[in-house]
């Protein structure tokens, strides 16, 4: 070591003796107000530890010539350090009250602490500049929206579809393959394309898929360990494989965490029904060398019944609106340095949960004498261990693995007569192994910076089991892949060149190959423009991809014998069809073409505008092919599904491949000689979809005399959407339309406050829909909502939240249903919960 650096060293050692153990609590533990202009990085960093109040030590030399990003937000002084220093190649180590900053090269002796990863979402290239933006939901957001479940954030973002698998869901509620509620799982839903087309990551690692859509139930995870949500509203399969056609979620959860903290919430709705309870415990603990942190949390609330809303009067009032649940969630994460450069790290999730429902079939009749009872349990367990090693040079190793299950489990009972007439139990079985092993680092050097490359691959499997009346699933899928990413600094902020603040690109380049599948090969490319500091212009092109769940691909069709009179005129009456329906094993991957094009502006200290628009061409959408049989000999557009006059071998074919075989619905004997036509309807790769639309945010924090802060913030999403179900056929609507996204959704809101006190208020709106399953189409009005919450500190660290959603009580719009059982509102787009009261109480330690 050099004089310089030990004379360095021991002076942090000195500083950080002389400092008392609450000083350390408050620099790991406590957030504060942060809001810097983009500037010179170490200005930045003397501000940060100014207003922290904690040592920095570092070398002039290594900040030469470097600048920093802006800041603004509430977060701690570690997390704001991190963030500055971020991608510049230099090492920040933490002691008590005291950071040293040093090259890499500097900072790289027997004794110390390798940095923490960085986990930036949409690249694998720590301190790559993003083509997009990144839409960040930090843990003080959350706790300012009043919101405890990861599921309440994700349908509270305007980008975001509550369709999908959701807790929510009702009965008759659009595609039964889209929009499910199998036990009682929440997820994100980007665009409307899909919950299983956004991919979500934790701490970036795929987790265990839940129920039959392979999806990831974000409710297991307990908020009160997340430290932020990062959103990239981008095709990201050249990046991270398959299901981010949408783009991907990155939930990231505290690191560093040092205390213990308790909570208990209250609430319910003023309308009746859903009385929550929720109570959790936080530990964490933080030394030198590594952390731990461990979560649990548990919460329950009763059911909304039909017969608690005016609007559902159409229903069963003892039909269930919103399920009772309870869950038990569980997390334990940490990490522990084992020499100078290598890191363990692992995160480990269990939830456990029950749901109960009911249905009436009838008005007036009980759902436990003519209906439905239903019950779902769901049990998760997924661990993700990983090594990190720094191998000099600014180059890093990381390989990292997951393991994980879900079991989705209960039955449902069918009432007629008060007698229980059948009950059908279900289980879903799923299970998640993946291997994953990758290098980063600089390849040479540029005038602007370093070009720097990311390489790597893997293996996956996922197994899925499920149980149904008609037969067992069970199926393996298997696939191995390699990535690469490169980026390019064309100019850089050091270089001073007009016009040319900043000029970067990168590309990607994934191959997966699968068991079932061909091999796939997606690119990426992207480009990041800085004509000045205060303004950012990105682009972004890239194809992406999603496999089949492997129970849309294998659970089986059914084969049926009709009369051809239904089906096509100038038939004798003797004449029978055949047709398939169902689930194909044949059917493919869903491709996409992405194009995003976007705009962040910094015009003034704190204020943040962005602005993006997109464009995704969607094509090999598995769909059924005939919305309706009816007539479908006589419509030429139908012509290709149809053979005409079958071999009896070509029919036997058919038959034998059926879940149940032949189905009779003919009412006669089968006879191959009076069979006329095949019309095959079965799930196939045909669908083409396109979505466009532009995302809009603000963001300003602004500093007050007296230690106080307002925030201001708003964000809109403007969405169309459109589908071709065949070649030929007229293109449809899809966004604008019932149990479909709307036009537009935004979200505004105003905080106010201090370290002892805030009060925040929301605007949520939403355009009309319009009910177009009749002739004439039914317009449903805009919907609008206010949030408040208020918070205040009592003595030493003790919280008190009281929170108001949907203050004025407003309800969603009765639809027209065909059938009591029939959920008589767009649960997709609306709530059941209406006025919602709860109080919270914290305590910090």
């Amino acid at each position: 070591m050099s004089g310089k650096s030990q004379s360095l060293a021991a002076l942090m050692a000195g500083a950080a003796m002389a400092l008392t153990p609450g000083t350390a609590h408050a620099f790991q533990q406590e957030q504060q107000s942060f809001n810097l202009p983009r500037q010179d990085l170490g200005d930045a960093l003397r501000s940060v530890a100014a207003q922290a109040g904690i040592e920095l030590y570092v070398s002039a030399r290594d900040l030469e010539g470097r600048t920093s990003s802006s800041l603004v937000g509430r977060m701690t002084a570690r997390e704001a350090i991190d963030g500055l220093i971020r991608g510049t190649g230099l090492v920040a180590r933490y002691e008590k009250g005291a950071v040293i900053i040093a090259g890499r090269s500097a900072a790289e002796t027997p004794d110390e602490t390798p940095p923490e990863e960085i986990i930036v979402t949409g690249t694998r290239i720590a301190g790559a500049p993003a083509a997009v933006p990144v839409t960040r939901v930090s843990a003080e957001d959350i706790r300012n929206g009043g919101q405890t479940d990861l599921g309440e954030v994700a349908r509270s973002l305007p980008q975001n579809f509550g369709g999908g698998q959701n807790p929510g869901i009702g009965n008759s509620q659009g595609a039964p393959n889209e929009n499910a509620n199998a036990n009682g799982a929440s997820t994100f839903n980007l665009r409307g394309i899909g919950s299983n087309a956004t991919l979500t990551l934790l701490n970036g690692n795929r987790f265990a898929y839940t129920g039959v859509s392979s999806v990831i139930d974000v409710s297991a995870i307990p908020v009160s360990a997340v430290e932020r949500i990062e959103i990239v509203a981008d095709g990201a399969s050249a990046i991270y494989g398959a299901d981010a056609v949408a783009g991907v979620v990155n939930i990231l959860l505290k690191r560093d965490y040092d205390g213990l903290s308790a909570m208990a919430r209250v609430g319910g709705s003023t309308d009746g029904g859903n009385v929550q309870q929720q109570y959790g415990l936080l530990g964490g603990k933080s030394w030198a060398s590594g952390g731990l942190l461990a979560a649990y949390d548990y919460s329950r609330s009763t059911a909304t019944k039909a017969g608690d809303r005016d609007y559902a009067v159409a229903a069963n009032p003892d039909t269930t609106l919103f399920p009772a649940i309870s869950r038990h969630s569980l997390l334990v994460s940490g990490h522990q340095a084992i020499g100078p450069d290598v890191t363990l790290a692992a995160d480990l999730l269990y939830k456990k949960s029950r749901l109960r429902s009911a249905t009436g079939y009838s008005l007036t009749i009980p759902p436990d004498e003519f209906g439905l009872d239903n019950l779902s349990t769901s049990e998760i367990f997924g661990i993700a261990p990983s090594l990190t090693a720094e191998l000099g040079g600014d180059w890093r190793f990381k390989a990292s693995g997951f393991f994980g299950t879900d079991r989705t489990g209960g039955f449902t009972d069918l009432y007629f007569g008060g007698d229980l007439l059948q009950r059908t139990d279900k289980h879903f079985f799923n299970r998640n192994l993946a291997l994953e092993a990758g290098f980063q680092g600089p390849l040479f050097e540029l005038p602007a910076g370093d070009i720097r490359i990311a390489f790597g691959g893997g293996a996956r499997r996922n197994h899925f089991f499920a149980t149904s009346p008609t037969g067992d699933v069970e199926r393996r899928r298997d696939n191995i892949f390699a990535y690469g990413e490169l980026l390019v600094p064309l100019t850089s902020p050091s270089q001073d060149i007009a016009g040319l603040h900043r000029l970067a690109l990168t590309g990607a380049l994934r191959f997966e190959d699968y068991s079932d599948a061909e091999s796939i090969l997606t690119p990426k490319l992207g480009m990041v423009w800085e004509p000045v500091e205060m303004l950012r212009l990105g682009a972004s092109w890239g194809r992406s991809f999603k496999m089949p769940t492997l129970y849309q691909q294998y659970s089986g069709y059914s084969a049926v014998l009709a009369r051809a009179a239904r089906y096509g005129s100038g038939y004798p009456a003797s004449a029978d069809i055949v047709f398939a329906a169902g689930p194909d094993s044949r059917i493919g991957p869903e491709r996409s073409k992405n194009l995003t094009l976007s705009a962040i502006l910094t015009p003034a200290r704190g204020l943040e505008l962005t602005a993006a628009w997109y464009r995704i061409d969607y094509r090999d959408r598995v769909a059924t092919p005939i919305p309706s049989l009816f007539g479908v000999l006589d419509n030429p557009l139908y012509a290709d599904l149809v053979t005409l006059s079958p071999g009896a071998a070509d029919l036997e074919a058919i038959i034998d491949g059926a879940l149940l075989g032949l189905e009779n619905g003919a009412g006669r004997p089968y006879n191959p000689a009076n069979v006329v036509a095949f019309i095959d309807a079965r799930d196939r790769n045909i669908a083409r979809q396109r979505y466009s639309g532009v995302d809009l945010a603000m963001r300003y924090n602004i500093n007050l005399a007296s230690g106080k802060e307002l925030t201001l913030s708003a964000a809109g999403s403007f969405l169309k959407s459109r589908q071709q179900l065949l070649p030929g056929a007229a293109w449809t609507r899809l966004a604008g339309t019932l149990f479909h996204p709307a036009h537009f959704r935004g979200r505004a809101g105003v905080t106010y406050g201090s370290e002892r006190f805030s009060l925040s208020g929301f605007f949520n709106h939403m355009s009309g829909l319009d009910d177009d399953r009749q002739a004439v189409p039914v317009r449903i009005p805009a919907y609008t909502t206010v949030d408040l919450t208020a918070r205040a500190r009592i003595g030493s660290g003790t919280e008190i939240s009281f929170a108001t959603l949907n203050l004025f009580d407003r309800k969603p719009a009765a639809i027209s249903t065909a059938l009591p059982a029939d959920t008589p509102f767009d649960t997709t787009n609306y709530s059941a919960a209406g006025r919602f009261v709860g109080i919270t109480v914290r305590q910090e330690w």
